[in-house]
């Protein structure tokens, strides 16, 4: 990796511990001061802004970034598609605000809830202020990092003085709604000081239409999935399962949105070189950024599922205790998607094939469709059996994934014994947390605590210590890095 490579990946990586430590200490809080009717009501309300979101967006954040990264030494190109982009922003974000509201006003469900539903539109009223895309296209990761902090350590304050009874849902939803319009409008304030407007017509707006309902049929893929898991279990599962659900799914996400931080920040790079010819360099950070990402992946993941029930506990305490089976599921789920992540990002997105992957995420969102399907026709509908085979439909996947890059002619090498022996390590953590945990049982008190840090400890030293004495490249490199720091 390049210098600039480490330092984006350095900054990214800070950017999504803030995402998960500031979470980490108001979401355990929230789901203590709220009644448990309160919270689930929040999970729906979270829900329905998953729906109605990537409709608001229309595929600009992926489509801008990678865009703009290709042709940002063109400061004329680059102020043409930043307005045009802008505007048609603009219009998606009004346009499916007033459907939310609409779907609001008209459905029975939401109605002892209409005006904390109606708070929360403004996420999707404003969210066309939010250019990161544009940021992360010339790599401004140092400022991201910056306002993300200020505007989170200003919500979680907010948060504390303003949440203190059962029934506060309602200033909850405000200050999430209002720290988001904050942080956008802080996004679209700095990428407007980079990028001057430019004088474009209605019709250079909307022949965007094209290229962008690509990138949103790609991007909200994802429809198929999770969030049409969660949707089922709206309607046809119980409230409290979806609720675990989502705690599960919350925790691991922000989890893997650290790993996969040295993932993402490569892609506008290699989605340069790949449009430049350079592909000898594209295929050199594109080994190095994958196996950094399943070496930090995979041990997160085998981590968080062996420890499950503790990370439950720690996070929502014992009325959602019940949620470690999503838990462990989830955690196993994410670590199989690593690998999507690699091909679909690294190899299909960067290298201008949206379409290929757009097709194969319907195929498989339409397999994960039938499977829920099934569950409900069988009525064996819960969030493990969802969690299950959504995991199934990622291997499929995986699977069309390997097939298409071939015919492509993309070289792939991340199934090679060097990637997949970050994932063979970290299996030897089960039979350490299965002897910890015989010997140290559960019992939320002290004991807990007590055997969390030695089943960690324990782990990360067998892991740090083979990949030292096997001379893993990765160790190596950071070994060295240390090593030269102190010696200056």
């Amino acid at each position: 990796m390049s210098k600039s490579i480490k330092a984006n990946a350095f900054f990214k990586t800070l950017m999504s511990i803030v995402n998960i430590i500031f979470p980490l200490l108001t979401a355990p809080y929230v789901a203590r001061v709220l009644s448990v009717d309160g919270f689930t009501e929040y999970n729906k309300i979270a829900n329905m802004l998953t729906w109605f979101s990537p409709f608001a967006v229309f595929g600009i954040y992926t489509y801008g970034m990678r865009t703009i990264s290709q042709i940002k030494n063109d400061h004329q190109a680059v102020s043409q598609l930043f307005t045009k982009l802008l505007i048609y922003g603009i219009l998606t974000s009004v346009f499916f605000s007033l459907v939310y509201i609409c779907v609001v006003f008209v459905t029975p469900e939401f109605a002892n809830y209409k005006g904390i539903y109606s708070v929360a539109v403004i996420q999707l009223l404003f969210v066309f202020f939010a250019t990161d895309w544009a940021n992360e296209a010339y790599e401004n990761y140092g400022f991201i990092l910056v306002k993300t902090f200020i505007c989170r350590l200003l919500y979680v304050i907010s948060v504390f003085i303003f949440v203190n009874e059962a029934d506060d849902l309602s200033v909850y939803v405000l200050l999430s709604s209002l720290a988001l319009v904050i942080n956008n409008v802080l996004t679209f304030a700095y990428a407007k000081c980079k990028i001057e407007f430019s004088k474009v017509s209605i019709k250079e707006v909307l022949s965007l239409t094209k290229p962008l309902g690509v990138v949103f049929l790609l991007e909200n893929s994802s429809m198929l999935y999770t969030i049409f898991d969660r949707f089922v279990l709206t309607w046809w599962g119980d409230k409290l399962e979806l609720t675990y659900y989502n705690i599960s799914q919350m925790i691991i996400m922000s989890l893997t949105s650290v790993t996969s931080s040295v993932l993402m920040v490569s892609i506008p790079r290699l989605s340069f070189l790949w449009a430049g010819g350079q592909k000898e360099e594209y295929y050199e950070i594109q080994r190095k950024t994958a196996n950094t990402f399943i070496a930090l992946q995979a041990p997160c993941c085998i981590g968080v599922a062996c420890l499950s029930a503790e990370v439950i506990f720690y996070y929502a305490g014992t009325n959602y205790l019940a949620a470690h089976s999503c838990m462990l599921f989830f955690s196993v789920r994410y670590c199989i998607s690593a690998f999507d992540k690699i091909l679909s990002n690294q190899m299909l997105l960067a290298t201008g094939n949206e379409k290929v992957l757009a097709k194969i995420y319907y195929i498989g969102g339409i397999y994960n469709i039938l499977c829920k399907i099934i569950l409900i026709m069988v009525n064996k509908l819960t969030p493990e059996l969802c969690i299950l085979t959504t995991a199934s439909a990622d291997v499929f996947i995986i699977v069309l994934q390997l097939i298409s890059i071939k015919k492509i002619g993309i070289h792939i090498d991340i199934f090679s014994i060097k990637s997949l022996k970050y994932v063979l390590i970290s299996l030897v953590f089960i039979p350490i947390t299965l002897l910890v945990k015989h010997i140290i049982p559960f019992d939320e008190t002290s004991n807990i605590l007590i055997r969390t840090t030695i089943i960690v400890s324990a782990c990360a030293l067998v892991y740090a210590g083979f990949l030292f004495f096997t001379k893993d490249k990765i160790m190596v490199a950071v070994f060295n890095k240390r090593k030269n720091g102190i010696s200056k």
